[in-house]
C-alpha cells in the first residue's frame, strides 16, 4: 500500500467514527493542515513515542499561530490532531501545553434594528431563513437538516388547532441534548411563501449559492453548506447598509436569541432546553415542566425582545381581536333572537 493510500486508510477509518457529517468535514479539513504541515506519512507520526509526539503537535501548534493569527482557528486544528491521535490509541499528551479558547471580541453585535434592516432587502427565500434564524436560534448546521415535510406539517397542524406559534421536540445532532423547537408568526409566515415558490424556479434563477451546490429537495431550504448561508447574513448586511463592527457569521444570531430569552426573564433551564445545551442529568427530571413553562412565557418574550418585525406581532394581535369581536357579534345576533321569542311569548 502506497504511502497516500496509508494515510487516506487511517483518516477514513478515523472519520467513520465521527457522529455527524458536520464533524467529519470539519476533522477532515483540519487534519490536511496537519499532513501539509508535517511532510510525512501520519503511520510516521504515529510510530513516535509519546514525547516525541508532543513535541511534534506542540511545534505544529506555534507554528499555526504564527501562520494563522487566530489562536481559536489553532485550537480547531489541535482538536482534529488530537481526536485523530486518540482514535488510534496513541493520545496526545499537552496538558498545561494547549492554547486556551479567546473570548469572541472580533464579531459584530447583531440588534433588532439589524435584523429587521437586513429582512427588509431580502428575497423570499432570504427571508424565509433568517426569520427561522431568530425563531430558533439554533447552529447553522440544524437549520440545514430541517426537513421541508415536517416542518410544512407542523405548521399545518398549528393552523388547524388554531395556534400562532409551532413548537416541537428535536434533538441536538452536535451534543444529543434535547430541545424544544420554536417557530414564531414571523417565521411561520414566511416559512409559508416559500414553500409556495416552486423549486425548480428557484434553481433557475438564482445567481447565488444554489448553483454552485447541489440542491436536497428533502430540505427546508435546499442550502447544503453552512457556507452559503453565512454568505447569505453578509450579503444581507451590505445590501441594507449596515454598519458592522465586526465579523457577521450565523452564530452571531444564535447570541441574539439567547440575549433575547434571558432579557425576557427565561432562566436557565429554560434557556438550555429551547437553545440545545445540554442540562445535567441531575436535573433532567426537570424537563416535565419545561415545555409548559416556555410555551406559557414565549409569546410575551417574542412581542418584547424577539421580534424583528413588530408589525407582525400587531398583525397577529388584529386577528386575535377581529376573531373575538365576531364571536362576540354572534352572540348579540344570539341575545336579540331569544329576546324576540321571547317577547312575543304571551
Amino acid at each position: 500500500m502506497s504511502i497516500v493510500q496509508d494515510d487516506e486508510k487511517l483518516i477514513s477509518e478515523w472519520l467513520e467514527e465521527c457522529r455527524t457529517d458536520s464533524t467529519r468535514e470539519s476533522y477532515l479539513k483540519n487534519i490536511r493542515y496537519f499532513q501539509e504541515w508535517y511532510g510525512k506519512p501520519l503511520s510516521t507520526f504515529l510510530e513516535l513515542d509519546a514525547q516525541g509526539m508532543r513535541h511534534i503537535a506542540l511545534t505544529y501548534q506555534s507554528a499555526m499561530r504564527q501562520r494563522m493569527g487566530k489562536i481559536n482557528t489553532v485550537i480547531s486544528y489541535m482538536t482534529a490532531l488530537g481526536s485523530f491521535c486518540t482514535s488510534k490509541g496513541k493520545p496526545l499528551l499537552l496538558r498545561g501545553k494547549r492554547f486556551r479558547v479567546q473570548i469572541d471580541l472580533d464579531s459584530h453585535a447583531f440588534t433588532n434594528g439589524d435584523l429587521s434592516s437586513m429582512f427588509d432587502v431580502a428575497d423570499t427565500q432570504e427571508k424565509a431563513v433568517l426569520a427561522t434564524l431568530v425563531s430558533l436560534g439554533w447552529e447553522v448546521s440544524s437549520l440545514l437538516e430541517l426537513k421541508r415535510a415536517r416542518i410544512e406539517a407542523l405548521i399545518k397542524k398549528a393552523k388547524e388547532d388554531g395556534e400562532k406559534y409551532v413548537y416541537f421536540r428535536d434533538q441536538r445532532p452536535k451534543t444529543g441534548a434535547l430541545r424544544l423547537g420554536i417557530l414564531n408568526p414571523l417565521a411561520i409566515e414566511w416559512i409559508n411563501e416559500w414553500l409556495k415558490v416552486p423549486i425548480e424556479s428557484v434553481i433557475r434563477t438564482s445567481k447565488r449559492s444554489l448553483r454552485k451546490n447541489s440542491w436536497d429537495p428533502n430540505s427546508l431550504f435546499g442550502y447544503t453548506t453552512k457556507e452559503g448561508i453565512n454568505s447569505m447574513l453578509k450579503r444581507l448586511a451590505r445590501t441594507a447598509h449596515i454598519t458592522v463592527t465586526g465579523r457577521v457569521h450565523t452564530h452571531l444570531i444564535r447570541k441574539w436569541v439567547m440575549s433575547g430569552l434571558s432579557r425576557s426573564g427565561f432562566n436557565e433551564f429554560q434557556i438550555k432546553f429551547a437553545m440545545g445545551k445540554a442540562i445535567p442529568l441531575s436535573d433532567q427530571t426537570y424537563l416535565l415542566t419545561l415545555e409548559e413553562e416556555i410555551r406559557k412565557r414565549y409569546p410575551k418574550a417574542y412581542e418584547t425582545y424577539l421580534s424583528i418585525k413588530p408589525e407582525t406581532i400587531v398583525k397577529v394581535i388584529d386577528e386575535e381581536t377581529r376573531a373575538r369581536a365576531a364571536e362576540v357579534e354572534k352572540l348579540l345576533k344570539r341575545v336579540d333572537e331569544l329576546e324576540k321569542r321571547l317577547g312575543g311569548v304571551t
